[in-house]
């Protein structure tokens, strides 16, 4: 651990499409000190010496990791990647943030958990959207029984682009979902999960997925995720049995609450009970819309925070081995639902 207030001695490993936004957040913020960057590309090197004048560059990973000056590391890299750099870092002593997934597989996860603690070091996972207000204010609806019973959730994340060749769009977009969605459920892993995708551009390489996630008591979520639509969408939906919200991340208004749904109407049986036998009758129910104020902070800012915290005090990260591994199972058994034609695969109980 070292001192709340003491920066803490940090470099980053990457510096692609995500990387100037963790450079930005780092740089800026007091708790830490960025020492040096790792990128191959030289123009990308050329483009941080311009941004940041006072960061050391470097081509490859020995000259941080030997470096006992500096604490973390934040790898920003491939996913294919990721397994290799975040096991090096915590061999060095140093506290990893790693963009999602942790692994691109559960083995690997759970290496790197088991690595982790061995080490005593923070490893966590950038599943930015659990930092983000409007996810924690859907949370909040959930604990506080606002929606009534969770009937189901179906999250969208489509767009045209950006197309990869290393990964699907499932592994791609979908981390995303599946780790807001097991926030939401109360910070539990589905019973099973199946999958469906076609690649209709790449041979082998998916860009259209659904998903179905089912939990032990019911509760069902719905995802797609796709490269090929014609509109950026970010939205997801729960439908309560009270109230239905929207989450639309692409909106100025992040949530909007909607008063409607059906009712159960009580009625008189032949025998003078009331709700006795087959004749169930509903009535449809529209009440209003409302679209709450929330103060919204940038997500990335508050994972940095977090994860300045967790190096403080040694608390486990909120996307910590633990939640990080469940994306990692989800994503694994739905490629395999997805290789199996879409058949449902049972998931081990959480660690």
């Amino acid at each position: 651990m070292v001192s709340d207030t003491k920066p803490v001695s940090i470099a980053q490993i990457g510096c692609g499409y995500w990387g100037p936004n963790l450079l930005r957040n780092l740089a800026s913020h007091q708790g830490y000190k960025l020492v040096a960057l790792v990128e191959k590309r030289e123009a990308r090197r050329a483009y941080v010496a311009a941004q940041y004048p006072g960061v050391r560059l470097y081509d490859d990973v020995a000259s941080v990791l030997s470096d006992p000056d500096i604490s973390a590391l934040v790898v920003a890299t491939p996913a294919a990647t990721h397994f290799a750099l975040t096991a090096a870092a915590i061999k060095a002593g140093k506290h990893v943030l790693v963009e999602k997934p942790l692994a691109t597989c559960v083995a690997d996860a759970d290496r790197l958990i088991e690595l982790a603690d061995r080490q005593g070091s923070v490893l966590m996972a950038g599943h930015t959207f659990l930092y983000h207000d409007a996810v924690h204010e859907l949370r909040r609806m959930l604990l506080d029984d606002f929606l009534g019973q969770n009937f189901y959730m179906h999250s969208q994340r489509l767009n045209l682009g950006q197309l990869r060749s290393d990964v699907n769009v499932w592994w791609n977009l979908a981390p995303h979902d599946l780790s807001i969605l097991c926030f939401l459920a109360g910070d539990r892993m589905p019973r099973s999960i199946s999958a469906s995708g076609t690649a209709f551009l790449q041979p082998g390489i998916e860009d259209v997925v659904t998903a179905t996630l089912v939990w032990d008591d019911g509760l069902t979520a719905f995802v797609h995720v796709s490269w090929l639509d014609p509109a950026k969408v970010r939205r997801l939906t729960i439908v309560g049995s009270r109230r239905m919200v929207v989450y639309d991340d692409m909106s100025d208004y992040k949530i909007t609450v909607l008063d409607k749904g059906f009712d159960h109407l009580p009625h008189i049986g032949e025998n003078m009970d009331f709700d006795d036998g087959p004749m169930v009758r509903f009535e449809q129910r529209e009440g209003g819309i409302h679209k709450p104020y929330l103060r919204m902070r940038e997500p990335l800012r508050n994972e940095i925070d977090h994860f300045r915290e967790c190096i403080a005090t040694g608390q486990e990260p909120r996307t910590g081995g633990r939640h990080a591994r469940w994306v990692v199972a989800l994503l694994e058994a739905g490629q395999q639902s997805i290789k199996a034609g879409g058949s449902p695969i049972a998931l081990s109980p959480p660690v």
